[in-house]
């Protein structure tokens, strides 16, 4: 399908070309501009090179604005930590546009990449301020507009013989940086990574997969960092670990669809994965086993967090409301560290029945959207829906 993509982008190069050309200056740009981007146009899977309004841009010729700055280093980040420690040796996307009315247009892949994902972080941030005008992580999360966006990211894994690039992949990649005195910074990554087998659309330019990347920030600034401040422990009687990782992955598919109105989103880019939202999945003896084993080596994260997400979807069609179920998420995120369900005396101890009445109890603000969830739950939590 990218192949595709770039045959509609060099068409319309051509046609531009013939319009006008213009370099786009050095000057800072401030709020709203239009530019060419890669996004969807409605139904599953359907993609257009056209053009959006980008809100919170400070400078175009950069890409860089209130929600990050998109930068490229042609060195391998793995061997060479010291390059996101400190962030030299990153450097903005050489930034090329054509000037056609109104609009911005990208004159090569390169440049068109590097809008996009600006467009998809951006969505994200705008996507969560919409929900619940009062989290704007512009305010919540430190140096929200130091966030670095990492188009091509290169990093090569592995042990000697046995090293291998990651490519087809997006990735939310917390660092954290303690100074000489004590004081802990943590930098917010996105990494875009090369598409190498991938024929449908690639991780870095699914607005759906950018968006659940982004949940995995919302949640580390909802959840770990304020549990991390209040020295919050987690409990051993229950798979409290297992379920928060499961349930970070859930969240995160879920406002992946929110971000795109596609529950295949994921499909994409993986067609044979078990990522469609909008088909029931369920808690089964099996997978419950895995969350609550020990081992590590059984246990998937996007398992569980693929069910709980199509739960949420369910929710969310049910009620017709999928911005409630939404914002609902979002002050679940938080209310895990002090709901009486999966909190007590300062550590989390928690399973997804504990979760599912959080919410439930969230919800019950409105009676209808209470008792939907709770029918859901019981449908589809297999064993931890007892008691619900």
């Amino acid at each position: 399908m990218i192949k595709n993509l770039k045959k509609i982008f060099i068409i319309g190069l051509g046609i531009l070309s013939c319009i006008c050309f213009l370099s786009c200056n050095k000057s800072t740009l401030v709020g709203h501009v239009s530019i060419t981007v890669i996004q969807p146009m409605g139904g599953h899977c359907r993609y257009s090179v056209s053009p959006a309004t980008i809100q919170t841009l400070d400078n175009l010729q950069e890409m860089r604005g209130k929600v990050g700055r998109v930068l490229f280093s042609s060195k391998d980040l793995e061997q060479n930590p010291e390059i996101l420690n400190t962030g030299k040796g990153l450097e903005p996307v050489d930034i090329e546009l054509f000037k056609s009315g109104n609009a911005y247009v990208p004159a090569n892949l390169d440049s068109l990449f590097a809008a996009s994902l600006y467009y998809s972080i951006e969505l994200g941030y705008l996507q969560t301020k919409r929900l619940d005008p009062n989290i704007d992580l512009a305010a919540i999360v430190p140096n929200f507009s130091d966030t670095r966006i990492i188009h091509r990211a290169k990093r090569i894994t592995g042990t000697n013989g046995n090293r291998s690039e990651i490519s087809d992949n997006a990735e939310y990649y917390p660092l954290k940086m303690t100074a000489s005195n004590g004081v802990s910074t943590l930098l917010n990554y996105f990494f875009s990574y090369p598409t190498d087998h991938i024929n449908g659309i690639p991780l870095g330019l699914n607005i759906g997969i950018m968006n659940h990347e982004f949940s995995h920030l919302i949640f580390q600034h909802l959840f770990y960092e304020p549990g991390i401040k209040r020295n919050m422990q987690v409990g051993e009687s229950k798979p409290t670990s297992h379920t928060l990782a499961a349930v970070d992955e859930g969240f995160a598919d879920y406002f992946g669809f929110l971000a795109v109105k596609d529950p295949g989103y994921f499909l994409c880019s993986f067609p044979t994965e078990n990522r469609d939202l909008a088909r029931p999945k369920i808690f089964t003896p099996e997978i419950v086993s895995r969350i609550e084993s020990n081992s590590e080596s059984n246990f998937d994260s996007h398992e569980g967090g693929a069910v709980w997400a199509a739960i949420q979807y369910e929710i969310g069609q049910t009620l017709g409301d999928h911005q409630l179920v939404g914002k609902s998420l979002l002050r679940l995120m938080s209310n895990i560290l002090i709901c009486s369900s999966t909190s007590s005396n300062n550590t989390l101890n928690f399973n997804f029945a504990d979760l599912a009445r959080c919410h439930q109890a969230i919800l019950s603000t409105d009676g209808r959207a209470g008792q939907v969830a709770q029918q859901i739950y019981r449908k589809y939590l297999g064993s931890y829906g007892a008691g619900l």
